[in-house]
């Protein structure tokens, strides 16, 4: 957000000061150099429009892939509390897997927006396994069962870690640079005529400016996925917890 305050505040401050300058200092409207100069800016436009789409293309797919890396975690949290309800001694395990779900909604989401997670639900989920390797379910069903948290627990664990690394991802820097610079070329190639702004350029200008800020801003707002536009939220995992009632209803823990 602040890089986009910062691009709109000097986008335009360099437009009024052009306007100024020009119109002290700019000749007559010529066509003299017109032709190439026009060239040239259609050109920057061209490349600039291309790098755009390509970059919102990327952080489309980047948002989709993110949410259903989010999804899967969530998916693999619901079966592992599905394989530990109807073991009677789990009860401490449903606590932790709720713990660790609440954990990932209120410490990892606020600090992933700056590509960074708590350590905190890494830990309970290390305790959750840990007190699955130290249950002696009865029967083979509950040592199928326990199996398969444990199964789920690793899911989780790995899950957990892609959501480390989409949290630590983003557009690459080139496209936007590429963005800004080819922008700045669409904006000003026209200016370099030196010709003084009547009232239909000024009109142009503030259209093609606006263009091209709107764009780069568009692009950083949904560079990241889990900030700006569209950012990958944590309902996945608030669905979990209301299915976590839903499987109490079911089997009511046992203290």
């Amino acid at each position: 957000m602040g890089w986009v305050a910062v691009l709109v505040v000097l986008s335009v401050a360099l437009t009024l000061i052009v306007f100024r300058v020009l119109r002290r200092k700019g000749r007559e409207d010529e066509e003299h150099g017109a032709s190439s100069v026009g060239f040239s800016a259609n050109l920057a436009l061209a490349v600039y429009l291309l790098v755009l789409a390509y970059a919102a293309v990327l952080c489309r797919d980047g948002l989709s892939v993110t949410e259903a890396d989010v999804q899967a975690e969530a998916e693999s949290l619901t079966e592992m509390y599905w394989a530990v309800a109807p073991i009677p001694e789990a009860a401490p395990v449903r606590t932790q897997i709720r713990q660790y779900t609440a954990q990932s909604i209120d410490l990892d989401w606020p600090l992933m927006a700056g590509k960074t997670m708590s350590p905190i639900p890494g830990q309970t989920l290390a305790d959750a396994r840990t007190t699955l390797l130290r249950l002696r379910p009865v029967g083979d069903e509950g040592r199928n069962l326990q199996q398969d948290a444990l199964d789920r627990a690793s899911e989780i664990a790995h899950a957990r870690i892609i959501r480390g690394d989409d949290a630590g991802t983003g557009l690459e820097s080139i496209f936007v640079i590429s963005l800004i610079v080819s922008g700045l070329l669409v904006i000003a190639l026209p200016w370099t005529l030196g010709v003084r702004p009547s009232s239909s350029s000024i009109i142009a200008d503030v259209v093609r400016v606006s263009v091209v800020v709107i764009g780069v801003c568009f692009i950083i707002l949904i560079s990241h996925p889990f900030s700006g536009l569209g950012a990958v939220g944590p309902d996945a995992f608030q669905a979990a917890q209301r299915e976590y009632d839903h499987i109490d209803g079911r089997f009511p823990a046992q203290p």
